[in-house]
């Protein structure tokens, strides 16, 4: 049986308790909409970009912390200055996935283009998008 994955996004500045139980609330919320026959026996897979805070980090603590699977995407601004994070992301939406959780924060952020670019890429691709922004905090 296939892997259950799960891409977060989000932005660099939320990484507050709350923000981290509203990760956590998602990703099992999550888990719990697909039909228990579907998620048995399968191994749960977070895919994130990489950055060192903020909600990427969250989500690799979360899975190590949950035994869940990690996979790591980062944008490789050396050899594509002008477009890494939207080649990571399409990497991201590429590789498949059953649900993406966006967790934009524009307050701290600015635009939250990174995550906004991924929301557009996995809704273009047919993944189920939740989106919780820094109000939700």
């Amino acid at each position: 049986m296939r892997d259950m994955r799960i891409i977060v996004t989000g932005g660099r500045k939320r990484c507050g308790n709350r923000d981290c139980r509203t990760l956590a609330e998602a990703i099992f919320a999550g888990l719990r909409t697909v039909p228990v026959p579907l998620v048995q026996n399968r191994r749960v897979v977070i895919i994130q970009g990489g950055c060192p805070d903020g909600v990427d980090a969250m989500a690799r603590d979360l899975a190590v912390h949950t035994a869940m699977a990690v996979e790591t995407y980062p944008a490789d601004f050396e050899s594509h200055p002008d477009d890494a994070v939207e080649l990571s992301n399409q990497a991201m939406v590429d590789h498949g996935a059953d649900l993406c959780i966006a967790m934009p924060n524009a307050a701290a952020d600015g635009p939250s283009l990174g995550t906004w670019d991924m929301v557009r890429r996995a809704v273009a691709a047919g993944i189920e998008t939740r989106i919780y922004p820094e109000a939700a905090s």
